[in-house]
């Protein structure tokens, strides 16, 4: 009878302790760095969280894309045009990877030419070429969506597809014409490439 009556007050302690522990319990202050990231993607759309190539679906091989965020402001407008520069900030990075890949690949498919001639010179021409490449197609880019967080960070999809960047390619008189021809014969195969690399 008396050991009953320890169990009972036994439980009834251990449910008190859980009772206050649970109450205890809140939301990270939003003033620490836990709590300012605690619901920060809450609603995001999916190009936010996992990468800008969910928002076309099938047709993401046909995109150049990234993904810019800017935060710590209330100035919606520095907000857009840092997100928006991110954004572009990305794409150059996989536009200058992926140029001067289709460059080394055209250099090793060709003996000898204007363009390709010695092995030092080549490897500069390649990233000279790939920087210019790069910087006329990234006039092209465009935000084509964007999203503020709760914590009110502003994120921005910024795009270029694979035709814009064939047009400037073709623009850039001071190609050679199978220099021009290499580079957009290869761009839709090097970014469908690039989409199946990462994933998306």
């Amino acid at each position: 009878m008396r050991s009953n009556q320890f169990l009972r007050l036994g439980l009834l302690i251990c449910i008190c302790a859980a009772g206050i522990a649970l109450g205890c319990a809140k939301e990270p202050d939003a003033s620490t760095p836990a709590g300012a990231m605690h619901g920060e993607f809450a609603g995001a759309p999916d190009w936010v969280i996992r990468g800008c190539s969910t928002y076309w679906g099938d047709e993401a091989s046909k995109q150049i894309c990234g993904v810019g965020s800017a935060g710590g402001t209330r100035n919606v407008s520095l907000a857009r045009t840092t997100a928006i520069g991110r954004g572009r900030t990305e794409i150059a990075r996989t536009l200058q990877v992926k140029v001067r890949a289709m460059l080394k690949d055209y250099a090793a498919t060709t003996t000898g030419g204007e363009e390709f001639g010695t092995a030092a010179n080549d490897e500069q021409h390649i990233v000279d070429v790939s920087k210019q490449i790069t910087d006329l197609s990234l006039s092209g880019t465009e935000m084509t969506d964007s999203w503020i967080s709760q914590n009110g960070t502003f994120y921005a999809l910024v795009s270029l597809d694979v035709e814009k960047f064939s047009d400037s390619v073709n623009r850039m008189n001071q190609l050679s014409e199978r220099v021009r021809e290499a580079v957009v014969e290869r761009a839709d195969q090097a970014f469908a490439e690039l989409d199946e690399e990462t994933g998306n």
